[in-house]
């Protein structure tokens, strides 16, 4: 006889928490966009499809 599989269980999918970013981060996260615009439009392309 096979096993029997256990109950899932549901999981409910939880967004964590937003990290609260002082001004310096903020802008320096605003500054280093550019540096990563590339892979970031490269990715939403990838995803279309």
């Amino acid at each position: 006889m096979a096993k029997r599989l256990k109950d899932i269980k549901t999981i409910k999918i939880e967004r964590p928490a937003r990290a609260k970013l002082s001004a310096e981060e903020s802008l320096k996260r605003t500054q280093e966009f550019d540096k990563r615009r590339e892979k970031f439009i490269a990715s939403i392309r990838k995803g279309k499809g």
